[in-house]
């Protein structure tokens, strides 16, 4: 009697798969592709590869024409053992480009590259696994395009994708900061933040959104939402050809795909891995996640809800002997010189935990990451920040938390952080270890509010979209601010990204109070003293609002003021912090560097440009304001020599990037490209340096 697939699908999934039944289990599996469920016979096919030695030689030729059938072909080993009309196929699904190395589509990403090679708009839903952006590379390596724009939500991931599209052959030049001259070809890989900041573009000929899904206020931040609408919206507006990706979504809505000239939308469930789910009910997870932990082989993302819950994951494993790894002592020696020795990152490091979320200097997430990815790394404890905001995977994700923060995560978040685990051609089988019942599916749909005006359409989108686009409604609401407004269009229009209510608020307080607010924003000389940035305080808190670590305008101006003082150094501030309020070690760190990386390089600059903006709008021209421009290029280099926080972003660490600025020539250069020129022509560093910093430096040089 013949194997049926149920058996055949429990051998695989119990790793039972054997000289004695290979053949009955692949002739299984193809019976289930002929007359079955094809997508559960390629989930199963993905458990077989993953036992590809115990198949024997005899049944090669069966498992490659199953991997045929299924449209596979990365996985393919033996091209010119097979028949000629598969290897056909195989040589069908290899890009016309010269990626400097062998590669291979499966049969889907054939589908969407060959939409785009004949000048279509795609928009592509699909699984984290089915490998969207190598499509952007091959399509970049092959189109002789002069400018294109690649949009991402987050600075990782656009370090991330600079360090990519660096490797590809070609003579583009990648830009991400709006300071960087022109080359002859160029490619733009910028936030929306930063993208929308730009004075002016050259003609653009092709642009990609990555993570289209945050377009839909509702999947995210609500100003950032607005920011990469207005993003969009320009980038429309060019007329360029657009790809479009995100994670597995029901929809668009229909509203927005109507207005959206795309000429492909391509909703999948394609996987290029298996996922084998596993829920865990305990009431002590204290005990419950390292027992996990150490049951499991291969690297682990351990996935929590916030950067506190973090530390106190990281305690439960330290407590009970959980790590391994290798060649961790130096990093974390680094650590401990660099921020404190009692910071449990640096603690958790030397016994192979990382940690990674949004209070983390740039770099030394970049550098999280990396060990992790390199295999010297088994365990990284991570937030939501990782799991929207890089590209990486592991063998197994353990889902401590229900919640991203306080709130509950829908089913499309879930996919989306379980969709991290397995990766294609290394991890076949990814594992998911869950301790909360998974959400139901919803049945997740992106509005576009920029397209579709429905009642998500945020105002600060509304003020860039031309008036003759503008629905009845949209148009009446467009009235209405101006009616009541204290603020001229122009002005809140200028302000880009900027909610504004904020703005109309603001605006009316300044308005009503001059004689208040004036001398906040008018200063003796070029930049404020440290008494003119205690009266700017109250009037920025209302335009950052405040959080954790701000919760008032006089406690920003202190900080802002005490980091002055310290010349940029977190450190030193965080040693402050312990000595003067009693904090702990990662309370003052943490709080500092969430000060220091979301505060001062972000959304103090924004508020004071906008204030200063409103300020001369509503007092006019016979009213002094100060010139903001030096003082916010101060904040964003956080009071450091010029270039030393972007060089964050590329994977060097300010204090490291301190110990050789003069090797930079910081103080001299005029542009970033001048920086990096130099940067790559270091071949020696000073001796004070230890082994890890000189690791970082090689990294960044090699991928600059």
């Amino acid at each position: 009697m013949e194997m049926t697939f149920r058996q055949a699908r429990t051998l695989l999934k119990k790793g039972l798969l054997s000289d004695d039944n290979a053949f009955e289990v692949l002739g299984a599996l193809g019976r289930e592709t002929s007359f079955g469920n094809r997508d559960a016979a390629r989930d199963a096919i993905f458990w077989a590869l993953g036992q590809r030695t115990a198949i024997p030689g005899g049944l090669s030729p069966l498992m490659e024409s199953l991997l045929r059938e299924h449209g596979l072909f990365p996985y393919v080993q033996d091209v010119l053992d097979m028949p000629l009309g598969d290897r056909l196929a195989y040589a069908a699904h290899r890009p016309d480009a010269d990626m400097g190395r062998d590669l291979v589509f499966h049969a889907e990403q054939a589908k969407v590259y060959e939409h785009l090679r004949a000048g279509e708009n795609v928009v592509l839903s699909a699984p984290t696994s089915f490998g969207k952006s190598l499509i952007i590379d091959a399509y970049l390596a092959e189109k002789s395009f002069t400018n294109a724009v690649i949009i991402v939500p987050t600075l990782a991931l656009m370090d991330e994708c600079r360090r990519r599209l660096t490797r590809l052959p070609g003579d583009f030049k990648v830009i991400t900061h709006g300071s960087q001259k022109l080359g002859e070809r160029n490619l733009f890989v910028m936030t929306q933040e930063r993208f929308i900041e730009l004075d002016a573009l050259p003609q653009i000929e092709f642009f990609v959104v990555d993570e289209f899904y945050k377009l839909d206020p509702s999947h995210g931040d609500v100003e950032r939402s607005a920011v990469l609408n207005i993003a969009l919206d320009t980038l429309l507006g060019t007329g360029a050809q657009f790809y479009l990706l995100g994670p597995s979504v029901a929809s668009i809505s229909k509203l927005a795909e109507a207005r959206l000239d795309t000429t492909f939308v391509h909703h999948t469930d394609f996987t290029t891995v298996a996922t084998d789910v596993r829920r865990i009910e305990t009431e002590d997870l204290t005990e419950a996640v390292p027992e996990i932990c150490q049951e499991l082989d291969g690297g682990t993302l351990i996935f929590c809800r916030s950067p506190k819950r973090t530390r106190e994951v990281a305690e439960w494993l330290l407590a009970r002997g959980v790590g391994g790894g290798h060649n961790l002592e130096t990093a974390a020696d680094w650590i401990g010189e660099a921020f404190h020795e009692e910071w449990t990152l640096a603690k958790a490091l030397r016994q192979g935990i990382g940690i990674h979320h949004g209070k983390l200097p740039r770099a030394l997430g970049h550098h999280m990451v990396r060990l992790f990815e390199e295999g010297r790394l088994p365990y990284l404890i991570v937030t939501s920040t990782l799991i929207e905001g890089v590209n990486t995977s592991a063998r197994n994700i353990v889902i401590v938390d229900p919640t991203v923060s306080t709130s509950k995560y829908d089913r499309f978040t879930f996919n989306n952080i379980s969709g991290r685990s397995g990766r294609m051609s290394k991890h076949f089988v990814g594992r998911v270890i869950v301790f909360n019942e998974p959400p139901a599916d919803d049945g997740t749909a992106v509005d576009i509010p920029a397209l579709s005006q429905s009642t998500r359409l945020d105002d600060a989108v509304l003020l860039q979209l031309s008036e003759s686009s503008l629905s009845d409604g949209a148009l009446e609401r467009l009235r209405e601010i101006e009616r009541t407004s204290a603020v001229s269009l122009s002005t809140l229009r200028r302000n880009k990204g900027v909610p504004v209510a904020k703005q109309m608020e603001v605006g009316a307080a300044l308005r009503d109070n001059r004689q208040r607010w004036q001398p906040a924003l008018s200063w003796r000389t070029g930049v404020p003293g440290v008494e003119e940035v205690k009266r700017m305080g109250d009037v920025l808190v209302q335009l950052t609002g405040t959080g954790n670590v701000v919760r008032s305008g006089k406690q920003l101006s202190a900080r802002i003021n005490m980091l002055r003082h310290q010349g940029g150094d977190v450190a030193a501030l965080a040693r402050q912090e312990m000595e003067r309020n009693g904090k702990s070690a990662d309370e003052a760190i943490e709080d500092t560097l969430d000060f220091a990386r979301n505060w001062m390089q972000f959304k103090i600059p924004r508020a004071l440009m906008t204030a200063t903006s409103l300020g001369q709008d509503v007092w006019g021209p016979a009213t002094k304001v100060s010139n903001p421009l030096a003082f916010v290029a101060q904040l964003e280099n956080m009071f450091m020599p010029p270039f030393v926080v972007m060089l964050e972003e590329y994977g060097l660490p300010t204090s490291t990037t301190m110990k050789i600025k003069d090797q930079l020539g910081l103080d001299s250069a005029e542009s970033l490209d001048e920086v990096l020129d130099r940067l790559r022509e270091v071949r020696q560093v000073p001796r004070t340096m230890g082994p890890f910093e000189r690791e970082m430096i090689v990294d960044t040089i090699r991928t600059i």
